[in-house]
């Protein structure tokens, strides 16, 4: 059974109980953890061995929308961190530390909407947070066509994709990619998407950024190009 049956199948067992009034509610608990589900997914961390998604995670509902969650919210805190927890390991990803989640109530958030922040930990919301709507289309691409960097690993090529037109790569849990190598500097080089181009800069890295052998501070790049971060070699492709 999927991680999302079984949270379903809890709620169902909550209707025949006393909170029954609770799904009478505009929102309902499933549409919360779908949108908890769509922010972890869209906050992934890309790692060399693991893709890290957010712990803590926030859903802000309209003050009479949460009324209805109030006498249950503590249980419901806790399944939906439950489920957070089984779909992440049904995705592989990996979670920093056993997820949290808290609903709130927030006179700002239209009736029958929800607002979601995730964190990847707590001391890192100022450059991890992302505000997720019940009602607000997705964000749409800067550019056409797609990137990724293709690191070689024993186990083969790992592709790694560029989602974004600037995306930072280190060792640091702050970068938008993060390559879990000594050789890398925790703030190692930035990838941008300027002109039609992607370009990639050193950020005053220790052991350099190389492309096709030759160190660079800033140079754009070319599909099939290598890519050395301190000698952790990387194939940036594009198409």
């Amino acid at each position: 059974m999927s991680a999302l049956s079984r949270f379903e199948q809890l709620m169902e067992q909550m209707v025949e109980g006393s909170v029954a009034r609770l799904f009478r509610s505009p929102v309902q608990p499933v549409e919360i953890a779908r949108r908890l589900e769509r922010a972890m997914e869209s906050q992934q961390s890309i790692s060399v061995k693991r893709i890290i998604v957010p712990s803590f995670y926030r859903a802000y509902l309209n003050p009479q929308d949460f009324a209805a969650f109030q006498p249950v919210r503590t249980q419901l805190e806790q399944e939906m961190a439950t489920y957070l927890s089984d779909l992440a390991a049904e995705r592989g990803f990996t979670m920093l530390e056993h997820p949290r989640v808290t609903l709130a109530e927030e006179a700002a958030v239209p009736r029958r909407s929800i607002q979601v922040v995730a964190e990847l930990a707590n001391a890192q919301a100022s450059s991890s947070t992302q505000v997720m709507s019940a009602t607000a289309a997705q964000p749409t691409p800067a550019r056409r066509g797609h990137a990724m960097l293709l690191l070689q690993t024993s186990a083969g090529a790992q592709p790694i994709p560029v989602e974004t037109t600037t995306a930072t790569m280190g060792r640091g849990l702050g970068n938008d990619i993060i390559l879990e190598d000594t050789r890398v500097s925790r703030h190692h080089a930035q990838l941008r998407y300027k002109a039609r181009r992607f370009w990639i800069t050193d950020l005053n890295s220790t052991n350099g950024t190389f492309v096709n052998a030759a160190r660079i501070t800033e140079t754009a790049l070319r599909d099939g190009d290598l890519i050395s971060l301190g000698g952790l070699e990387l194939t940036f492709r594009e198409g």
